[in-house]
């Protein structure tokens, strides 16, 4: 008889989690029936046209913002990019913190950036710029840390500096309400893959007019993001856009009562050198400890992974950085702290027996390693 498998924990779903049955589902049923290039002009290629312009309509009505505005793309960073080096006066650069994700800091290097300050909790301190800048980016969860981000004081700033306000709500799509963010933002990057979707899908929400097309070569997506659109990918990106929307309120309690039971399990107050490092106002489904007990951080990772749970430094984006997440240095942590931080975080279908008992296992793994 073939031996049973370890059992995992996966603590890491801010990198990506298993998609929604009910969205493969609907993506295997959908794609049998899909045909033609939604560009062509003949029967096939309008009936391919529907179905997209289907799948707009239903992401719009589920997010409550114009059909014209939905962009389908292949997930957050293509998204990120759009925006930061499309949109917006270029001549002038970026105002963000360090709390985006590398897909915004990145580009915005690129084009010219300038950093707001963060608070102890990686919140950003938002203040008027000294030099006049093209746009404001802000992300509403942050993706390591897991601070929620000050949406309403970036986006009143960007109306009074008269430039577009661009959000990346690529973790709070399913686990925190959206409607500041939609009432506030004129560009807003959602990666579905996050929530139920499948990797490779994405939406950006676009009511800028102040826009550069950064691809070239087709007038799809209203020349915003030329190329053949999967339609069958974006009937099923727009049913996770609305499973993820409706069901907001029961999925972040799932994750929060996950996040707490692996929390209780540990028992940060009786635990010496385990700190907490997420605030409060945070994901719910996202915590970040530090290890400050472990001699050298970087066994952390591999001493987890052989233990059997899937956890991370930070974003999947930049796992392969050879320095820290740029939060935690702007929080005030150096190279070695750094290196002690491990981000876990929880899926809707990760209930509380599962966490506690990773946390369980974390607790043996952490004394292995301290005696090692």
């Amino acid at each position: 008889m073939e031996a049973q498998a370890p059992r995992r924990f996966e603590f890491d779903y801010n990198a990506g989690g298993q998609p929604d049955p009910r969205v493969l589902a609907y993506l295997a049923e959908v794609a049998a029936g899909c045909r033609g290039n939604a560009s062509s002009l003949h029967t096939t290629g309008r009936r391919a046209r529907g179905r997209l312009e289907e799948a707009r309509e239903r992401v719009a009505a589920a997010l409550g913002v114009p059909a014209a505005s939905v962009v389908f793309v292949s997930g957050g960073t293509e998204a990120n990019n759009l925006v930061v080096l499309g949109h917006g006066d270029l001549s002038r650069p970026v105002l963000l913190a360090p709390s985006e994700h590398a897909s915004v800091l990145a580009p915005a290097a690129h084009r010219g950036a300038v950093e707001w300050a963060v608070d102890a909790t990686g919140s950003a301190v938002v203040t008027p710029p000294p030099d006049p800048v093209g746009l404001v980016c802000l992300v509403h969860g942050q993706s390591e840390v897991g601070t929620l981000q000050p949406i309403a004081a970036a986006g009143a700033l960007a109306r009074a500096l008269g430039v577009p306000f661009h959000v990346d709500a690529s973790q709070t799509l399913g686990r925190c309400a959206l409607d500041e963010v939609v009432a506030t933002a004129d560009t807003i990057t959602l990666s579905t893959h996050k929530a139920g979707g499948v990797v490779g899908s994405g939406v950006l929400i676009d009511r800028s007019e102040r826009r550069s097309p950064l691809l070239h070569g087709g007038g799809q997506q209203r020349d915003r993001r030329p190329g053949t659109e999967p339609v069958a990918l974006c009937l099923a990106t727009a049913l996770a856009v609305e499973l993820a929307v409706a069901e907001t309120a029961s999925r972040a309690t799932a994750m929060r009562r996950a996040r707490d039971a692996f929390l209780d399990a540990l028992d940060l107050a009786t635990s010496p050198g385990v700190h907490r490092v997420t605030p409060a106002h945070s994901l719910p489904n996202t915590v970040m400890l530090r290890f400050d007990d472990v001699t050298d951080g970087r066994q952390l990772l591999p001493a987890l992974d052989l233990a059997g749970i899937d956890a991370s430094h930070g974003s999947a984006c930049s796992s392969g950085a050879p320095t820290p997440p740029a939060i935690l240095r702007a929080i005030g942590f150096d190279d070695a702290a750094s290196r002690r931080c491990v981000r876990f975080s929880f899926s809707p279908t990760s209930d509380a027996r599962y966490a506690a008992d990773g946390g369980h296992l974390l607790c043996a793994a952490l004394s292995r390693l301290r005696t090692s």
